[in-house]
């Protein structure tokens, strides 16, 4: 996304929608007509305020799935804004949804922020787009203009935009990297130490010997200077090229990361919804010089493939991923498309399982990643139990962290991404949030550890980026 006419950000239960563009402003007519909030503000010209009622608890699992909600503010521009031209991304959507847009929908503990701010949810709808795609090498340069009083100027305003943004492409360009100020290992910092993640570990184990909880995924933060998080994007995708690699750009922050696991996943073609649940984590094999180790690496792979405890806990959160997706599929048609695969990255290795199922012809992409979130692999099981004791040991909201980045379009898609593997930035620090799965049997040592290697990607791009190795 190049430009945005709009942009929505949700606290609570109250969306604020901000037209960026005179372009966007020809949309908040629509949305004051078309909203099902129960209270609608119009500030100004170019922003309103959506409120919507609190959940109600006393309602049973599918009339709340199916109420008024935050999410109708994004459903509203999906399904009532119409293209002429039937591209697939004539109305594209793109942002975060936060871990803790969870707490709008169910009783968690009241906790303040921590050092990630993100909002509930952030999503910015497009004006200008550039899709590239890598496997036929074609690139092409979208604009959308919607119908209003100022349609006409509209038009040539986004039109003299996408020429420009044509010469650009066909002209190219060298880049020039500016001066960026070192950032060595000695500036990481953690929030939790090793000792006091431990103890964390131990009181959550205590609550799955009292059959609190089957599993549990408490978090600590790492953080370091990032003054250029470009830089550091660009690093990361080089070091470790993953499924989704995305960079979001906020006003207040941004927020880049190579994530491995998809949060939902919904085509309208195939009206497929899968979920793609990845629990059990090895470091790489590596040889003294950095490079793999291939023998050793496989053996790792073999010690994950037969360890009882990684593979209780995967299929654990297989089976949360079945019972997620049978809630918004037809009945029969949820299954387990692929299990306990094992996936590589540059720093570690993954089990993972595929599971899918049909969309219910009552629902949308947004019921669907509503009545997933947020994904067990993050929480642990039974969900809402496990979330109310992360927020508990972690005493703060996660922010971005643990929620989903991704799109919707006009055709009803939508593919999103878990947020790890990731950074926040905020004022020049980068914030790394990992966490590890806690079961009956877990060691707190290990557990600690793995904390670590998952963040090391994104420290090591960081670090490396700004011209300093990370041991």
């Amino acid at each position: 996304m190049v430009d945005a006419a709009l942009k929505l950000t949700c606290h609570g239960q109250t969306v604020s929608v901000q037209a960026l563009t005179n372009n966007g402003q020809a949309l908040l007519p629509l949305l004051v007509k078309q909203s099902q909030a129960s209270q609608v503000q119009q500030a100004s010209d170019d922003s309103l305020t959506l409120t919507f009622a609190p959940n109600d608890s006393q309602l049973d699992e599918d009339s709340r799935l199916k109420a008024k909600s935050v999410f109708d503010s994004l459903r509203t521009l999906v399904n009532q804004v119409q293209p002429l031209r039937q591209h697939p991304h004539a109305v594209f959507l793109g942002g975060v949804f936060a871990y803790d847009l969870l707490g709008g929908f169910e009783n968690l503990p009241d906790v303040p922020n921590g050092a990630n701010t993100c909002p509930d949810f952030v999503f910015y709808l497009a004006e200008t787009l550039i899709l590239i795609d890598h496997q036929t090498q074609t690139t092409d340069i979208i604009g959308s203009v919607f119908s209003g009083n100022n349609v006409a100027q509209n038009y040539f305003a986004v039109s003299q935009r996408l020429e420009q943004l044509n010469q650009q492409l066909v002209q190219g360009g060298s880049y020039q990297q500016q001066a960026v100020p070192r950032v060595s290992r000695e500036q990481l910092s953690v929030d939790k130490s090793d000792d006091i993640y431990q103890q964390d570990v131990r009181a959550l184990k205590e609550h799955i010997l009292a059959g609190d909880i089957f599993q549990v995924v408490p978090s600590r933060t790492f953080s370091l200077p990032c003054p250029d998080p470009h830089l550091a994007y660009a690093k990361l995708k080089q070091q470790n090229p993953s499924p989704y690699m995305f960079f979001l750009q906020d006003d207040a922050f941004c927020i880049f990361g190579a994530s491995p696991e998809s949060a939902l996943k919904y085509c309208s073609q195939s009206n497929q919804v899968e979920v793609y649940p990845i629990a059990g984590t090895r470091p790489r094999g590596f040889n003294p010089n950095g490079s793999i180790n291939m023998d050793l690496d496989s053996r790792i792979e073999l010690n994950l493939r037969e360890d009882d405890k990684e593979k209780a806990e995967h299929l654990m959160l297989v089976d949360l991923a079945r019972n997620d997706i049978a809630r918004v599929s037809v009945p029969g048609s949820r299954y387990v498309k692929d299990l306990l695969k094992v996936d590589r990255y540059s720093q570690v290795m993954h089990l993972v399982s595929r599971v899918v199922g049909q969309l219910r012809a009552d629902l949308d992409a947004l019921h669907a990643y509503q009545a997933c979130m947020n994904m067990g692999t993050l929480v642990g099981a039974p969900k809402v139990s496990a979330a109310r004791l992360i927020r508990d040991v972690e005493k703060q909201r996660r922010g971005s962290y643990g929620g989903a980045v991704g799109y919707l379009n006009s055709q009803g898609d939508m593919d999103t991404c878990i947020v790890i593997r990731s950074a926040f930035v905020q004022q020049g620090t980068a914030y790394v949030q990992a966490g590890a799965g806690v079961v009956y049997d877990s060691d707190p040592v290990s557990e600690a550890n793995e904390t670590r290697s998952k963040a090391q990607a994104v420290l090591r791009a960081i670090v490396d980026a700004h011209q300093e190795k990370l041991a």
